[in-house]
């Protein structure tokens, strides 16, 4: 197994964070039986953005609000959510402050995110609906 280099927040700007979460992101996918082409171009703008725009805030925001990866994504009944679930498998072998497995992760979302006032009801409930299928698909 690959031992991952991890990053903390301030890092995550840079081209060796993006690569490594990149390589985690297909290597989680390869090993839990269900990688995808379009995996291969997992984030693949963040580094131009950052080239361009220099300020990572922006980035992540673009970035975010443009792929269907994330709960942030533009149009909430495209959300992909078996990337969104691989992107938060492979977190934690990439991140520091994100330790958790993807289901840890529904779990927190789910209760913490959405008593913080973080995460809206009706994410939560699109959430409920879509990630737990998920999660069991993967065998997660």
């Amino acid at each position: 197994m690959i031992k991952f280099k991890k990053f903390d927040k301030s890092q995550r700007s840079s081209f060796g964070y993006w690569f490594w979460h990149w390589l985690a992101y297909n290597l989680t996918a390869i090993h839990l039986k269900h990688w995808k082409f379009k995996y291969f171009f997992h984030d693949i703008e963040k580094p131009w953005l950052k080239l361009f725009l220099k300020d990572y805030a922006k980035v992540q925001n673009i970035h975010r609000k443009n792929n269907k990866h994330h709960l942030a994504y533009k149009n909430k009944d495209k959300i992909d959510w078996e990337g969104l679930v691989i992107d938060w498998e492979c977190s934690r072998l990439t991140k520091i402050d994100s330790p958790r497995t993807a289901r840890e992760m529904y779990e927190y979302s789910v209760t913490t995110k959405l008593a913080e006032g973080k995460i809206s009801d009706d994410m939560v409930l699109r959430m409920k609906k879509n990630i737990p299928q998920i999660l069991e698909k993967l065998k997660l």
